[in-house]
């Protein structure tokens, strides 16, 4: 699942973790986001939200994935600095910060990264 207002990033992100191999579910709002993690019963191995979201800010779309799914890993981005460890309560190996813009490289490597900590669990 990727979350984020702005549609050249939204696309260009699905695009690229579909090259890699992944399927990526777009969402322009956190709203639309939510209501699809909440009733569709679908298992999310990862979600990359935008920090900066209308309605639901991104680290408050995060807290309340996660109370359904505490094993859901997480990727947050921003063009504004943040420190994860303001997730107090999230393990950091299931959570990753990607400053924007971003690479494909930096992208790949942050999916593999959080991915690989999940078939260690």
């Amino acid at each position: 699942m990727v979350v984020d207002d702005d549609a050249a990033l939204l696309s260009f992100t699905c695009k690229y973790l579909t090259r890699l191999g992944y399927t990526a579910i777009p969402y322009r709002s956190s709203e639309e986001a939510w209501n699809h993690f909440e009733t569709s019963g679908v298992r999310f191995s990862l979600v990359l939200i935008d920090l900066t979201m209308a309605v639901i800010p991104g680290e408050q779309l995060s807290r309340m994935m996660l109370n359904l799914d505490p094993e859901l890993r997480l990727i947050l981005t921003s063009g504004y600095p943040f420190d994860t460890a303001r997730l107090l309560d999230l393990r950091q190996d299931r959570i990753a910060f990607l400053h924007k813009p971003f690479t494909p490289a930096m992208l790949a490597e942050t999916v593999d990264r959080l991915l690989a900590h999940e078939h260690a669990d």
